[in-house]
């Protein structure tokens, strides 16, 4: 039993299972998250959201604790995009769980674009696999051939292809267009006290909890008596002594007056792309008059959105899209196109969903006066597919998080985020169009339809970068193991120590693997 101590700043995927995994070994934690309490499973939020189309007051945030202004051509709310309670953006997720493919580590080295990785696909590998055995990955390598090595097979089976994405695969597949089944953060059967799903159909909103969430081990560490969780309370600063060492945390109530140091051994920042990035500019001491990790002007720098594009296909025949809830159809086959260099890769996605949400706004429910004319709008749902675009990005100097000039109501600066796309973005668009002129002439649509604009794009949440790892403090603000360059025992965990973005795959599960290395180096340390 360690008699060690370790704050963690956020309490999303990242900071859910170091906390978990820490506890697991005796180390005592407390958690600080700034939004509130989430209830889990979240039998709740499904009847709230699901059944009674409410946003509950009680999960948000007032807009003097979480603004996030913004510049650039970045055209969605940066903030909106961030979930900000107990269990963070992974309460409301797709669950989406693809490994990174080993390239996606050297495009330096292999296409003369982005930064090369101070780790490699190998040193990842195994932690990809205890990873999925936590959050309880559905998946299967036998119908993709793109898939990259793994040293074990999934925990659980796959979710098979439905009837509508086996009508497109054909399609495709004499197209020489290939497409496979997802991997997936959802139970296929049972498993670690999850149920087997039950195809809900709103897989962002599971009411029995099949769709992982990082409450799951979250509550299991809180169980083991040696972590703690404290909802609407802020971290504002990380302390360190003059040497650079960390000491603790300066923490305030989000309803309290004044704040309170929080003495630690070691302090570990996971709260985001976006927030990680303001805390550490936001701890200037002696040591560190920058900012925690900023000696090199890194932190803030090489911020990465996804660039994820929908499209919509629709036939003649009925594919009975919606029949099946979790996601299904992708193809990863561009993910390291012969062309890449001159672009990124494109992750594309054909699933067999229609949730609530997609309902309302694709066949404009809101406005109805009885059932018949519901049903008459929704009529065209079932020759319908929609189709998504996620592309590759990369750092540039027009993408960045600072401090901005306003401030929350402790009087602290809010993230300020730029983000322009840069010439790479623009020709990784291009290429997503001539993907999408292929597809369309191999399914033969009745229609179909894809943005035009370049800069009409979502990040799906996926904010990267902010806190690079690197092999040299001159590049970069953590290690390959997450910890702060020039500071003692002071991590940061999550997408922000990404080397720009995780190529075209979706980064949840390479967080997560990372978190997990993390984890071990500080139960080596403090056990």
């Amino acid at each position: 039993m360690s008699t060690a101590h370790v704050v963690v700043a956020g309490s999303g995927i990242a900071g859910s299972l170091i906390a978990h995994a820490l506890a697991g070994a005796g180390v005592q934690v407390t958690v600080f998250e700034k939004g509130p309490a989430f209830p889990y499973p979240h039998a709740r939020q499904f009847r709230e959201e699901i059944e009674q189309l409410y946003d509950n007051p009680r999960y948000q945030l007032s807009d003097d604790l979480r603004q996030v202004p913004t510049s650039g051509t970045y055209n969605k709310s940066v903030d909106g995009e961030r979930g900000m309670v107990v269990g963070g953006s992974a309460t409301h997720w797709g669950g989406v769980t693809p490994r990174m493919i080993p390239s996606d580590f050297q495009t330096d080295a292999l296409y003369g674009y982005g930064a090369d990785w101070p780790l490699s696909y190998e040193d990842v590998e195994p932690y990809y696999g205890k990873a999925e055995r936590l959050l309880g990955i559905s998946g299967t390598t036998e119908d993709n051939p793109y898939a990259p090595p793994r040293s074990e097979a999934y925990p659980l089976p796959h979710f098979e292809l439905s009837h509508g994405d086996q009508l497109l695969a054909e399609r495709l597949k004499e197209a020489g267009i290939i497409v496979h089944s997802t991997p997936q953060a959802r139970t296929r059967q049972a498993y670690d006290d999850r149920p087997q799903c039950a195809n809900f159909g709103t897989c962002h909103v599971c009411p029995i909890g099949v769709r992982y969430s990082p409450n799951h081990h979250l509550q299991k560490a809180v169980r083991s008596g040696r972590c703690t969780v404290h909802a609407e309370t802020s971290v504002r600063r990380v302390l360190v002594d003059r040497s650079g060492r960390a000491t603790g945390v300066l923490v305030q109530g989000n309803e309290e007056g004044t704040p309170r140091e929080v003495a630690a051994d070691a302090v570990v920042v996971a709260a985001g792309a976006i927030a990680s990035a303001r805390l550490l500019l936001l701890s200037t001491s002696p040591a560190h008059p920058e900012g925690l990790g900023n000696h090199s002007g890194q932190v803030g720098a090489n911020l990465t959105f996804h660039h994820i594009r929908g499209g919509g296909l629709r036939f003649k025949e009925k594919l009975f899209t919606g029949r099946v809830g979790p996601s299904t159809a992708r193809s990863f086959q561009f993910l390291n196109p012969e062309t890449r260099g001159h672009h990124g890769g494109i992750n594309i996605g054909l699933d067999d969903t229609a949730d609530v949400r997609w309902l309302t706004q694709r066949f404009n429910l809101w406005n109805v006066r009885d059932a018949d004319q519901m049903v008459d709008r929704m009529r065209p749902m079932p020759h319908q597919r929609s189709i998504m675009f996620h592309s590759e990005s990369i750092p540039s100097e027009g993408k960045r998080v600072e401090l901005s000039e306003h401030t929350d109501r402790f009087g602290d600066p809010f993230p300020h985020v730029h983000y322009e796309s840069n010439q790479f973005d623009y020709a990784t668009f291009e290429y997503a169009q001539q993907l999408f002129g292929r597809i369309r002439s191999a399914v033969n649509p009745e229609n179909a339809w894809l943005t035009s604009d370049p800069e009409n794009f979502d990040s799906g949440a996926h904010h990267m970068g902010t806190c690079r790892m690197a092999a040299r403090p001159s590049e970069g603000v953590v290690d390959a193991q997450g910890k702060v360059f020039n500071a003692e025992d002071v991590y940061v965990a999550g997408a922000s120590t990404f080397v720009g973005g995780s190529g075209a795959v979706h980064p949840t599960l390479t967080l997560a693997a990372l978190s997990l290395r993390t984890a071990d180096v500080l139960k080596e340390r403090l056990t």
